[in-house]
C-alpha cells in the first residue's frame, strides 16, 4: 500500500480501532448489514438533498461541498457518538485539499442531532496526520491484526464477534 492509496475511512478506522482498520485493509468488511451503517447510509442520502454529493479528490470522497466566502468541505454523519473518527477522517480530507493548494474548512454535521461543529485544519494536526499516515501504512503490513482493545462501543460493532474470538 502506498500513501496515496489511504482513504478518509481508513483514517477515521485508525482513530476508533486499528484492529477494525486491519480488518478493513486486508478485505474483512463486516459492515454489509450493520443497522448503524444501513441508518448512516439513509441519513446521508437524504440530507441536504439541495447540495451535489459525493465531490470526489483523488482516493478521497467528500460528502459535499459549499462555497460562500470560502470552500467548506462537509461531513454528514448519523451520530456525534464516536466523534474522534469522524473528527480525523474531516480533517484528512482538508489535508488532501491542502497539498492540492486548495485552502478549505471543515463542517461536521449530525443532521439527525442538529448538530454542527466547524473544524480548521492547523500545523499541529498536519503533523499529527503525517504520523498516523505512516502508521496505517504499518498496519497494513501487519501478518496478523494489532492486539483486540475492548473499548465502550465494541458491542456495537460489526466486527465484535469476529475480533473478540
Amino acid at each position: 500500500m502506498k500513501v496515496n492509496e489511504i482513504t478518509g475511512v481508513m483514517v477515521q478506522y485508525y482513530m476508533v480501532c486499528k484492529r477494525e482498520l486491519w480488518f478493513y485493509l486486508n478485505q474483512m468488511n463486516m459492515n454489509y448489514d450493520n443497522d448503524d451503517i444501513n441508518i448512516g447510509k439513509l441519513i446521508h442520502e437524504n440530507s441536504y438533498k439541495r447540495e451535489r454529493k459525493e465531490f470526489r479528490v483523488d482516493n478521497v470522497v467528500l460528502d459535499f461541498v459549499q462555497f460562500k466566502d470560502e470552500l467548506t468541505v462537509f461531513e454528514v454523519k448519523k451520530s456525534s457518538k464516536l466523534t474522534i473518527g469522524a473528527l480525523y477522517q474531516l480533517y484528512y480530507y482538508l489535508y488532501i485539499l491542502r497539498k492540492a493548494g486548495i485552502v478549505a474548512d471543515g463542517m461536521l454535521v449530525y443532521p439527525k442531532e442538529k448538530k454542527r461543529e466547524r473544524i480548521v485544519l492547523n500545523n499541529r494536526i498536519i503533523r499529527e496526520l503525517d504520523a498516523i499516515l505512516v502508521d496505517i501504512l504499518e498496519i497494513a503490513d501487519y501478518i496478523t491484526p494489532p492486539k483486540a482493545e475492548i473499548k465502550p462501543f465494541c458491542r456495537r460493532c460489526s466486527f465484535m464477534e469476529l475480533c473478540l474470538i
